[in-house]
């Protein structure tokens, strides 16, 4: 039986991946995190915590920035498309969107695993926009970034009586922005959790003591797509 590479598996769905952000002044932008295309029309999935700590007087404003041309020698091209907020699950960390004018992008929504089924020692890979805004102004240009990691825990909600599973823990370094990208299944290549936290410890070394430095672990949670019963 065929077994499909990795690197064709990412093209797959790169397409489907949006960095979420605001302009607080013209001709400026700022970037707070990723989301991921769920179904035909246009709605956006993406961690609440994005939405919650975005600044009151944009939080009608936000913007998704959205790949809607794809060229055979790999160059891509980005276009900001306003996005509409429906409704979002605060417990689970949820938030979904209706993006406008999805008509005229690439977007196609990605197919969900069971979560239930999930077992540590899994291989899976998170793909998002974490840095965004810093990399495009070192020049960099717009830069989707994926990253592999394994199950290394499967958490289960001890105050629920029914305990569902409430957090994967992945043995990987989740950046700032890297918030609500999918993380995917690196067998089949569906989703099967939102990227939510970035575990981080206080640095050993500061330079300035009115700074809290801190390092990132080597240690990320994402929530198991199963909880978005309720939202989607």
């Amino acid at each position: 039986m065929f077994k499909q590479k990795l690197s064709d598996k990412i093209k797959k769905v790169r397409s489907s991946i949006i960095a979420i952000g605001f302009s607080p002044a013209p001709n400026q932008m700022t970037i707070t995190g990723s989301g991921f295309c769920v179904s035909g029309d246009g709605k956006i999935l993406t961690a609440a915590h994005i939405y919650n700590q975005t600044p009151p007087q944009f939080q009608s404003k936000l913007m998704g920035m959205v790949m809607s041309k794809q060229e055979s020698n790999g160059l891509e091209s980005y276009t900001w498309l306003p996005l509409n907020f429906i409704r979002k699950d605060d417990k689970n960390d949820f938030a979904l969107f209706q993006i406008s004018g999805y008509e005229n992008t690439l977007l196609k929504p990605l197919g969900f695993n069971d979560s239930e089924k999930v077992e540590v020692g899994q291989e899976v890979y998170f793909i998002g926009f974490p840095y965004a805004a810093q990399l495009m102004n070192d020049g960099f240009g717009i830069t989707l970034i994926v990253n592999r990691a394994i199950i290394s825990n499967i958490k289960q909600d001890g105050v629920d009586p029914a305990h569902p599973r409430n957090w994967f823990i992945v043995d990987a370094i989740s950046n700032p922005g890297n918030s609500g990208c999918p993380l995917i299944d690196a067998g089949n290549n569906k989703v099967i959790g939102v990227m939510s936290i970035a575990f981080r410890t206080k640095s050993h070394v500061q330079k300035y003591d009115d700074l809290d430095v801190r390092e990132p672990m080597h240690i990320a949670g994402a929530k198991p797509i199963n909880l978005t019963g309720g939202i989607l």
